[in-house]
């Protein structure tokens, strides 16, 4: 993507180095490496370009405090990314109301086909938030896939699968404009949907003629030829850092005065998994509560199951023949006891009390030493 430098894999590891060598250059080099890139993928993100430059200053301050956090330099890359990202969604996440999200609309002026740039932007704005950023980082920045899944929490068949559905809608959207124009004579079925018609694409003619052209051979080959969504990409200008964003950057990291100010910054960033890259807040505090949870659950399992135990006991007794009270021991009243209703529950489902509807039928009749059976009366 031109706009920014080029930094390769071993420019990376250097830059690493640098960082934890406390190296006096080594904030200005890591700006200059990253600092346009970072700043034009959090206008992605946020549309306000000093909201977006603060995100960028603050996750390089971070990267800049937090290199040791990084457990593989080679993924320098991609965690400048995850702590940009994190920035990012950070300060939209205190907003109040609807957060403004996507890039701003383009001057017309600045194109010499207006109606394919809104296009662009239109389409990049149907897509949803992680499909587009997916398109963004792998197309327009250049990562990798196992780098882009790592900056959004993805994985890589994930990152793929999503890349596929952005990059077809993205050049269906726009091969309906151009092959409206040039494809006429190649598909007669595209010929009959816009023969008559005249002017930029209504939403719905073109939304008609992009479904045409995900199915059509012919329509598929001249998209192929014609279309990329590199390029449409392209269309969009680098949304490039103030010159002061720089200067805010390496002040922060290197000036002695600035400690306090360092110092919050990496304390509110201060999250991480064990590779190094930045956790949502939330994550952290869901697992938290999830912990504080487990054992008060298995208390009450614990508490159920000993219930169960001893109904299921006295049970088998009533069914061997064993004398039992007359009325519910106090222990365990249906009155008094603290869950009613599992100790019913493991009652009607004890397999061993006996089918007979009452105690009496299966209990042994009471004689009287002389041998003359003695009349009982039913149990309560």
């Amino acid at each position: 993507m031109p706009g920014w430098p080029t930094v390769d894999r071993a420019d990376d590891q250097e830059l690493v180095e640098a960082l934890r060598h406390a190296d006096a250059d080594a904030p200005a080099k890591l700006y200059d490496s990253y600092g346009e890139r970072l700043h034009d993928y959090a206008c992605t993100l946020i549309e306000e370009r000093e909201v977006a430059g603060d995100a960028v200053h603050d996750a390089l301050v971070t990267a800049q405090g937090c290199v040791d956090r990084l457990k593989e330099p080679v993924r320098l890359r991609a965690w400048l990314y995850a702590l940009t990202r994190f920035q990012a969604r950070s300060r939209l996440s205190h907003r109040s109301g609807t957060p403004v999200e996507g890039m701003p609309l383009p001057d017309p002026g600045e194109h010499d086909d207006p109606e394919l740039a809104d296009l662009v932007y239109e389409t990049l704005g149907e897509l949803s938030r992680n499909e587009r950023e997916v398109l963004v980082l792998s197309l327009r920045h250049g990562l990798t896939p196992a780098e882009t899944g790592a900056v959004l929490g993805l994985t890589s068949r994930q990152v793929t699968s999503r890349l596929g559905r952005a990059r077809d809608h993205l050049e269906n959207a726009a091969a309906a404009v151009v092959l409206a124009r040039t494809g006429r004579a190649h598909c007669p079925d595209l010929s009959a949907m816009v023969d008559s018609w005249e002017g930029p694409l209504t939403p719905l003619l073109r939304r008609r003629l992009s479904g045409h052209i995900g199915g059509c051979e012919v329509c598929t080959e001249g998209r192929d030829r014609q279309i990329s969504a590199l390029r449409l990409l392209d269309m969009v200008p680098v949304a490039f850092a103030p010159l002061s964003l720089r200067r805010r950057v390496v002040d922060t990291c290197v000036n002695p005065e600035r400690d306090q100010t360092r110092t919050l910054i990496t304390d509110r960033g201060d999250n991480f998994d064990r590779t190094g890259f930045p956790v949502a807040a939330g994550g952290r505090s869901r697992r938290r509560g999830t912990r504080r949870l487990a054992p008060v659950v298995l208390a009450g399992a614990c508490l159920l199951a000993a219930t169960g135990a001893v109904v299921a006991i006295n049970g088998r007794d009533a069914s061997s023949g064993s004398a039992l009270p007359s009325k519910p021991s106090p222990a365990f009243s249906v009155a008094e006891s603290p869950s009613p209703e599992p100790v019913l529950e493991e009652d009607e489902e004890e397999p061993s009390f006996s089918p007979s509807p009452t105690p009496s039928a299966t209990r042994p009749a009471r004689r009287t030493p002389s041998g003359r059976p003695v009349a009982t009366r039913p149990r309560s």
